[in-house]
């Protein structure tokens, strides 16, 4: 086996069709294919069945996924590794994770890094949780900060950075400026809600499902920005992460304290368990720890996967 044959297998997993793996590679699809081929005449074993939906693994093809994910990862580790013991200094850290966390989180602790390692680079690559988490697995990321969901892979290190509890939105004049005295009152009312695919949205959901509450979701959202202005015109009431509630939200908005049901998210840092935190990275996750009070560092107390 060479290991261009198992990139190509590796892609054509990952898009679904031998057309997106080769465009990706920079190869023709008749490479990529032959590829393939070679691999299944080498293993005398079908890796991948075509179906209308795109490609679908065989239990050879998983063991053979299973091994290229291993031996493409391990070069990738080593290549990093080397470059860093020849200019430690000059390195590249990937870092993947929200909106919310890269504008609210992260400004102070980046300008602390970039101030020790002014000839470093810091790569900010924003997703949903789930995409993170799939970056920081597949190595493609060094670390990523995430709103922790039910369970993690066993193949991840995780330390919670800080807990982030929910905030109720309301638009100017709304009946519940008043106050709101519990999760009930908010039972019918329109909102505007974060978009069912996130692990924040998942939390809010399972809080309010838990207390019986049914909200009218009128608009949803990917990004919290949209979510606010929308809830600023008066399309609905929100409940937002309060670490995305900037002064001026508050000037915009009437914010309000949420009553107890909805648990806070979890905001937490992974990477590879596998995968020694080389200078930078390291670097980066004591500056986490720091801003934090110890939460990120490598002696911090472990977020267990449950």
């Amino acid at each position: 086996m060479e290991l261009r044959q198992l990139e190509s297998f590796r892609e054509v997993v990952r898009q679904g069709s031998f057309t997106a793996a080769a465009r990706q590679l920079h190869m023709t699809q008749p490479a990529v294919s032959l590829h393939i081929k070679s691999l299944e005449s080498e293993l005398k074993a079908r890796l991948l069945e075509r179906d209308g939906r795109g490609v679908r693994l065989t239990e050879a093809g998983k063991l053979v996924l299973e091994a290229a994910e291993t031996a493409l990862g391990t070069l990738v580790e080593v290549a990093r590794r080397v470059r860093e013991s020849l200019a430690p200094e000059r390195g590249r850290v990937v870092l993947a994770c929200g909106d919310t966390v890269a504008l609210h989180l992260l400004p102070a602790v980046l300008s602390a890094f970039r101030a020790e390692h002014p000839q470093a680079e810091v790569a900010v690559q924003n997703h949903g949780s789930r995409a993170i988490l799939d970056l920081v697995l597949k190595r493609e990321a060094d670390l990523g900060i995430v709103t922790r969901p039910p369970w993690l892979d066993p193949a991840l290190w995780a330390r919670t950075l800080v807990t982030d509890p929910f905030v109720l939105a309301l638009p100017a004049g709304h009946p519940l400026a008043k106050g709101v005295r519990s999760l009930h009152d908010l039972d019918g009312q329109t909102a505007v809600l974060l978009a069912r695919t996130t692990e924040t949205r998942g939390l809010v959901e399972r809080g309010l499902e838990a207390a019986g509450v049914r909200l009218t979701v009128a608009l949803e959202s990917l990004n919290l920005e949209v979510v606010k202005a929308y809830v600023a015109s008066g399309l609905g009431l929100s409940i937002l992460p309060e670490m995305a509630v900037t002064p001026t939200d508050r000037s915009a908005l009437t914010i309000l304290p949420l009553p107890e049901g909805i648990a806070p998210r979890r905001i937490t840092v992974v990477r590879r368990k596998d995968r020694v935190p080389g200078l930078l990275t390291g670097a980066l996750l004591t500056l986490l720890g720091r801003r934090f009070r110890g939460g990120a560092g490598e002696g911090g107390a472990e977020a267990r996967n449950p």
